[in-house]
């Protein structure tokens, strides 16, 4: 960069020049390659170097160290994380100077050079605009580097090609590398020219470029006069750092002739050091490549014609937020019929001005639909690089591809691809062909489409009302295209007929699927025009739509027929890169049209009150009716039960429990031990059809020593909207009284009546008498009854047989027959024998005897009465049991004869 520049006499002071630029630390900067402008401290995921990003040039500049970091006053944490391609997209900051001195340093690699002259200036093809200010701490940390002239040595690559032939009409044909190294200095090379040497006409050459050791083509201008090759680097010297190497890559692109090149040759030499502008060079001049014969493929090389195809788009138009776009579609056909040839690169240039950030995600797609080929992005000058493995096109045939883009920017910006330069090669000899490229100027302009919003039904959901309750007066989605974007605020209006009241509760805006909170406003806003709703700038990611409610709660005072109409204003919003944008949306909500359900409580007159005995469960302690009027259907999901004008303490302590509501075939939960005043049943529904009528009861179990004598319950609460506009019902006769519900008891009473006796081989003896007395509130069933023999003597095995127990004034079997009774205690099956409530009855047992029983007293007694209530099945409280003992005796009735008639 130096080494041609002579120390000029006196210093130019460049201070009225360099106050035009902008110091390093300005703080309006406009947003530079998509970054926001706040972000001005960034480094790399895999890199500790921090940069100092300079929007208004679009610039960048390391730190050296720490304290250069700390100079401006900078802290850690305004250093953002940016990906690698971010970053690279922004050029290095070359010429500095302090804030308290003039002078003007070139800096690289941590080390600065000073610039000794504006003369010298000039001669490096610099800028005045190019300089910045940076703090004097912050120069201090660069290393100084002796800015004489530096030395560069070239040579001969090693790799460079040898001598062969080269066909005409072919393209990137390499014929010379030339090897480039430093001393200690580094090296800034302005110009290179090349000598042509051999016998040929320059028309032969389309064109000569230069590429580096990865084969990326340098950005350098270039012109062919009197048989020499100059390539200016201009602004963006070639940089060779200091004890690197670097290499030149030398190709050729040939026209085809007609005329005879027969004996025709070509080769690339450097004759001499003023062939390099920007360092003293050395090397053994003349360098020479390898020197090349120029033959014609016209017998074996294939042609390729490469025309673009018509779009035929709509309006010419790309939509910001379309992904696979067409863009651009390009026939490749080989027309020679001679050979095969495959495809190995085409780079396309956007003639439009869309930039790299504005499209991505490219594709090529072939004419079967099959993605060959993908990029990520346009090059920073605009150019699309498609990178095939011998993409085969057969001879004679030909292929369509299509190119295809995400748009993701650039509001009025233009496409239009035209195919720069495609690298095919010829399947037997592997040259590169020199396609005929024609090209269309066809111009596709980027535009941006409002984001659609669409009204939806007023209709619920169960998530919607999780945060806030009230009525929805408007649902509406947004769907979002794809890209990202930060909604930041939204415009609502309100239509009303001129009789409706106006809103004057809270307006939420909520997620329709979560209930989360986004915004709230006064209903009284709307009375003064549209409303506005900021959203803190909520995200949206590409292709995600959002549907939202507006909830609150309505009035009292309106009346049916009243309406309330949302209307969807305006979306504002700001894109991925920071641009905001206003779109007028104008969607009308679905009408909220006033329409109160009425629903009616009766208490229940086919029942009347009841009575349940103490101990029974499941068993219904209220009833209601429950109508509704014709309209509209009514969602209940919460009930209130209070005690009533007449009713016992419905609690655990009292022995009740599991008390449920029921209203139709719905169920509430279960209440397993209530306790308080009030019986509360929630998170349930119920829909009640307009023009309907169904029961409401509460359900509950109960002990049988339970507390309570009646009870009696009331509806003190009724949550209950209409289902279409969810404004709450009109609920008559709250607080009606159930009818009473009594609660009795079973209980029976046992008792001794009378002795009896035996008589030996008798069939049917009366043993003894007992008596059964209903004392409760229910009738009973008799189930069960134990006859006791205290001495262990009535049984089948001492001569007793055919147990059993008969109704005395019916003399009817109450219940089964021990045919084989055993000693100590038998158990008589009742087969549930009724009892009236009130009445009594006396039972006989009776058994059968042989010869051989015991002349001897037997005692016996009656215990375990078995008896429950005939409908409640609860079983009954026996008092007198067990009983008193019975003692009968057994005669012989023969003895008794023959004693009585002896003398």
């Amino acid at each position: 960069m130096f080494n041609t520049l002579k120390l000029a006499k006196k210093l130019i002071i460049l201070t009225v020049i360099i106050t035009i630029c902008l110091a390093i630390r300005a703080q309006n900067a406009k947003a530079a390659y998509g970054l926001n402008p706040e972000i001005k401290q960034v480094k790399t995921a895999n890199n500790s170097t921090v940069y100092y990003l300079d929007h208004a040039r679009g610039l960048k500049k390391a730190y050296v160290n720490v304290k250069a970091f700390l100079a401006y006053g900078n802290k850690w944490s305004e250093i953002k994380v940016v990906k690698d391609t971010e970053l690279n997209k922004w050029p290095e900051v070359k010429l500095v100077k302090s804030n308290n001195n003039s002078a003007v340093y070139y800096i690289s690699n941590n080390q600065k050079a000073l610039i000794k002259s504006a003369q010298q200036f000039i001669n490096s093809g610099f800028k005045w605009s190019d300089i910045i200010t940076i703090a004097q701490a912050d120069l201090n940390e660069y290393k100084i580097t002796d800015s004489n002239e530096n030395q560069l040595s070239i040579s001969l690559d090693p790799s460079s090609p040898k001598a062969g032939f080269l066909v005409i009409n072919t393209q990137d044909n390499l014929v010379a590398i030339f090897n480039l190294k430093t001393n200690n200095q580094l090296v800034e090379i302005k110009k290179i020219v090349l000598d042509f040497k051999g016998v040929f006409n320059t028309d032969i050459i389309k064109e000569i470029y230069l590429t580096n050791e990865s084969d990326i083509q340098y950005p350098v201008s270039s012109s062919i006069y009197n048989r020499q090759a100059v390539f200016n680097f201009n602004s963006r010297p070639l940089v060779v750092s200091q004890g690197k190497e670097r290499k030149i890559k030398v190709y050729i692109n040939f026209n085809n002739s007609s005329s005879n090149i027969t004996n025709q040759t070509i080769q690339i030499a450097i004759n001499q050091t003023a062939n390099i502008d920007g360092a003293k060079v050395e090397a053994v001049f003349p360098l020479s490549g390898g020197t090349f014969k120029l033959v014609s493929g016209g017998n074996f090389l294939g042609e390729v014609v490469i025309r673009e195809q018509s779009l035929s788009i709509s309006n010419n138009e790309a939509i910001i937020g379309s992904t696979e776009k067409n863009v651009g579609k390009f026939n490749l056909a080989e027309t020679s019929t001679i050979a095969d040839v495959f495809v190995k690169e085409l780079k396309f240039f956007n003639n439009g001005d869309a930039r790299a950030t504005m499209l991505d995600n490219f594709k090529l797609k072939n004419s079967a639909g099959q993605i060959v080929a993908a990029v990520g992005q346009l090059t920073d000058n605009k150019e699309l690089i498609f990178k095939f493995n011998n993409y085969k096109i057969k001879k004679g045939n030909n292929e369509t591809f299509t190119i295809l883009a995400n748009i993701v920017g650039g509001e009025k910006s233009t496409i239009n691809f035209n195919l720069e330069k495609a690298k095919i090669v010829n399947s037997q000899e592997k040259f590169n062909l020199n396609p005929n490229i024609v090209n269309l100027d066809e111009i596709i302009i980027i535009k941006r489409q409002a984001i659609a919003v669409v009204a939806k039904e007023l209709k619920a959901n169960n998530n919607v009302f999780a945060k806030q309750t009230g009525v929805i007066i408007g649902n509406f989605e947004i769907r979002n295209n794809n890209q990202k974007i930060n909604l930041e605020s939204f415009g609502f209006s309100l239509e009303k007929s001129s009789v409706t009241p106006n809103l004057t509760e809270t307006v939420y805006l909520v997620n329709y699927y979560t209930g989360e909170v986004y915004g709230n406003f006064s209903g009284d806003s709307f009375s003064n025009g549209a409303v506005l709703v900021s959203l803190n700038d909520l995200k949206l990611t590409a292709k995600q739509n959002l549907i939202i409610s507006l909830i609150t709660k309505i009035g009292d005072n309106v009346a049916n027929g009243d309406y309330y109409k949302i209307i969807f204003n305006n979306i504002n919003y700001r894109s991925e890169d920071g641009a905001y944008f206003s779109d007028i949306v104008n969607s009308v909500g679905d009408r909220l049209i006033v329409s109160k359900s009425n629903i009616y409580l009766y208490p229940n007159n086919n029942l009347g009150e009841q009575i349940f005995i103490k101990g029974q469960k499941n068993i219904k302690i209220a009833n209601f009716i429950i109508e509704a009027a014709a309209g509209g259907d009514t969602k209940i999901t919460g009930l209130t039960f209070s005690r009533g004008d007449s009713s016992g303490i419905i609690s655990f302590t009292n022995g009740f429990s599991n008390l449920y509501a029921s209203i139709g075939s719905t169920k509430t939960k279960v209440i397993k031990a209530p306790y308080g005043s009030d019986l509360v049943f929630d998170n349930f529904k119920y829909i009640l059809k307009s023009g309907a009528r169904t029961e409401i009861n509460i359900h509950a179990d109960t002990e049988v020593d339970l507390k309570a004598s009646e009870v009696q319950l009331k509806i003190s609460d009724l949550i209950a909207v209409d289902n279409n506009s969810s404004l709450p019902a009109v609920v008559n006769h709250l607080n009606i009284n159930s009818y009473k519900v009594v609660f009795g008891k079973v209980r029976a009473e046992i008792s001794k009546v009378a002795e009896g006796f035996v008589t030996k081989g008798e069939d049917d003896n009366v043993i003894a008498g007992f008596k059964v007395k209903n004392s409760g509130d229910e009738d009973l069933k008799l189930q069960s009854i134990i006859i006791n023999a205290a001495d262990q003597e009535l049984t089948y095995s001492l001569g007793y047989s055919n147990l059993r127990i008969v109704d005395r004034d019916k003399q009817k079997n109450a219940g089964g027959t021990i045919s084989k009774p055993v000693a100590g205690a038998n158990k008589i099956n009742l087969n549930n024998y009724i009892i009236k409530t009130g009445a009594e009855i006396i039972f006989d047992v009776h058994i059968k005897t042989n010869n051989s029983i015991a002349d001897k007293n037997i005692a016996i007694y009656f215990s375990n009465l078995i008896a429950k209530g005939k409908t409640s099945k609860v079983s009954a409280a026996i008092s007198g049991d067990p009983t008193d003992s019975y003692n009968f005796i057994a005669v012989d009735m023969e003895k008794i004869f023959t004693a009585t008639f002896s003398f």
